[in-house]
Order: structure tokens, then C-alpha cells, then sequence
């Protein structure tokens, strides 16, 4: 029998298709092949679902559209989230703007603001650019605008959160190296202060680092432990430190892969090869990671899920209120480990 209790992801399921596609059925937005119009209106029937109609004439007086704030576009871990992301609100029939803060607290409080003065139907944040200060602040005074934030955890009820276990990814990584006989291990880390510190795996990576390394009984030394701002210079900068030691490490893993990078142009002009003098490791696997040579190993970061995820709850909202959706406030995904010539 039907019950109140249907979504517009049960919708889905039954249809085999995605929940932007159910949106864009029920609204009549976007093109759907005739095909899949009629499976998803037969599982609509099947299932009795019901979209909230208050929701339905309130979505009617909105702009259709969405906000997205960005720490850093120059990243390509970034773009590739935007990509998939802005993909998915189209197939659903809704559009979205970008800002970019480039990694200013100032700039990306502003953004928040404006997105939600001008009345956009929600907010994606990618990454920690926006304080905490603004967020509770302004989700207070729209209490009705739903917030995704990725990779950062605002530890608030209203937020929906999209996180990855950095800490158990960085753990393999780490290990791998070490059971490919790397001893000594260093790692260039995110940014302690600033635009960056707040991003939820900076920690955990360095954490996930340095347990496997305390697992396998080998020293944490805090002078290979480098810091970096998830920039290529800084990994520039850090390799080049690193290489200042009196007892060089044999093996580099940088938090991101655009440090990566930065250590990888740093190895390049002293001469060392890699992996034969100095093993590298990254963490995202941007597109850049599979191009360079010797192609980087790296964790790849799951971008293209999270840009989707973070649609797929901002569709689901628009079509049902949110103490009758079955949305998870904080879900985890992984990051898979990528073995290429670096190592």
C-alpha cells in the first residue's frame, strides 16, 4: 500500500534512474526521453508517491537557482566537484552560480551572504572558506535555505555534510609506502591557520599518516613533517627543505596532489628521479596526477560522488519537506588509493 512515507529517492530506485531525472519529471524541466518519462511516472504510481505540494507552490515563487561557493578554482579538485555538481542540477532543471573566494575568509563570507539576500533556493560550500561565525549566523536567520557543505563540518544540525575519511585513506597510503620498503617517510601537510586549516581531512591525513607509521614501529619525526597551503608552491617550497636535511627522506607524501606536483617540479631541478631517488605520493587524483611523467600515485578523492550527492539533496528538498525525506545529515565516502610510476 502507498504511504506518506515514499521520497523522491525510493522514486528513483524503482525507476533506475537518477533523483535529478524524478525532478525533472514532476516539474516538467529539462528533456526526458519519453521512455524513462513513463518508467518514472509508473513508479510514481506504483509507489503512490506524493510530492509535497506546499513545497511544489513556495518552489514556484523561487529562482530555480543555486549558490555555490568555491575555496579555490585554480584547483582542479575543485572544478571536477563544480563539474558534477552543476551537470546534475541541470538534469534536474536548475541552475547555478559560482563563487569563487579564492581562499579569502572575507570574500567567501560576502558570497554566503549575498546568495542568501538575493533569495537563491540553497548553498553548496566546498571546503572551509566561509566561517563557522557566518554559517550559524545566517542558517539562524534562513532557517528554510538548505545548506551542503563538502569536506567541512560545521558540527550543525541544519547542515547537510558530505565528508570523506581522509584519516583511513591516508593510513593505506602511508602503509603502502612502507611495505614497498620506504623507511623514512615524509609528508607535506595542509595549512594550520588560515583558509585550508579548517578543511576536514587536513587533520586527518596527517593523522592517518602518522599512525601507520607508529603501526609499522617507525619514528614520527616532526622534521620531515612539513606544511604546505594545498598549493603547488608551497609543495615546491617544502621539497625543497626537505632536500636542505642532512639525512634526506626516501619517500614524500603530500596531502594534496598540487603539492605533489610543486615537489615533483622541485625534484626535477636538482636532478633526483622518481621514485629511484625519492618516492612521491599525492592525495585527489586530479586528471593533472595521470598526465605529468612519472605519473603520480595518488588517493583518489571521490569528486565526481560528492558533486552529485550534494545535487541530488538540494532536488530532494525541492520536492519534499525535510522532516519527511529520509536524508542522512552527514554521510562519509572514501577515497580509493591509485598506484602509478611515482612510487
Amino acid at each position: 500500500m502507498p504511504t506518506t512515507k515514499t521520497t523522491i529517492k525510493d522514486v528513483a530506485k524503482q525507476s533506475g534512474v537518477s533523483i535529478s531525472t524524478v525532478s525533472a519529471v514532476l516539474n516538467a524541466t529539462g528533456w526526458v526521453p519519453d521512455e524513462t518519462k513513463d518508467r518514472v511516472e509508473r513508479a510514481i504510481d506504483a509507489l503512490g508517491y506524493r510530492p509535497n505540494r506546499i513545497a511544489q507552490s513556495l518552489k514556484k515563487r523561487r529562482s530555480n537557482a543555486y549558490g555555490i561557493i568555491v575555496s579555490d578554482l585554480l584547483n582542479p579538485y575543485f572544478t571536477e566537484i563544480v563539474s558534477a555538481l552543476q551537470l546534475r542540477l541541470l538534469e534536474g532543471g536548475k541552475y547555478s552560480f559560482i563563487f569563487n573566494s579564492d581562499r579569502r575568509s572575507d570574500l567567501a563570507d560576502k558570497s554566503f551572504e549575498f546568495i542568501l539576500d538575493r533569495q537563491l533556493d540553497g548553498i553548496v560550500l566546498i571546503s572551509d572558506s566561509v566561517s563557522e561565525k557566518t554559517v550559524r549566523k545566517y542558517s539562524k536567520k534562513y532557517p528554510d535555505v538548505p545548506i551542503v557543505a563538502i569536506e567541512r563540518d560545521y558540527d550543525l544540525d541544519s547542515i547537510y555534510t558530505l565528508l570523506v575519511d581522509s584519516e583511513k585513506a591516508a593510513f593505506e597510503a602511508t602503509t603502502f609506502l612502507i611495505n614497498l620498503g620506504y623507511k623514512r617517510i615524509a609528508m607535506i601537510t595542509g595549512p594550520s591557520s588560515g583558509v585550508g586549516s579548517s578543511t576536514y581531512g587536513r587533520l586527518q591525513r596527517t593523522e592517518g599518516y602518522k599512525r601507520a607509521l607508529r603501526l609499522a614501529k617507525l619514528p614520527v619525526n616532526d622534521d620531515i613533517i612539513l606544511e604546505g597551503n594545498f598549493r603547488m608552491e608551497s609543495g615546491e617550497q617544502a621539497m625543497h627543505k626537505l632536500l636542505c636535511l642532512p639525512k634526506r627522506p626516501d619517500a614524500v607524501f603530500a596531502a594534496n596532489d598540487l603539492m605533489a606536483l610543486g615537489a615533483m617540479k622541485a625534484l626535477k631541478q636538482v636532478n633526483l628521479h622518481i621514485p629511484g631517488d625519492i618516492a612521491l605520493m599525492g592525495y585527489d587524483d586530479i586528471a593533472l596526477a595521470s598526465m605529468v611523467s612519472p605519473a603520480l600515485t595518488t588517493l583518489a578523492m571521490p569528486k565526481k560522488s560528492l558533486g552529485e550527492k550534494a545535487a541530488e539533496i538540494l532536488l530532494q528538498l525541492a520536492e519534499e519537506e525535510p522532516e519527511n525525506n529520509d536524508i542522512e545529515r552527514v554521510q562519509f565516502f572514501s577515497a580509493m588509493l591509485v598506484p602509478r610510476d611515482s612510487v
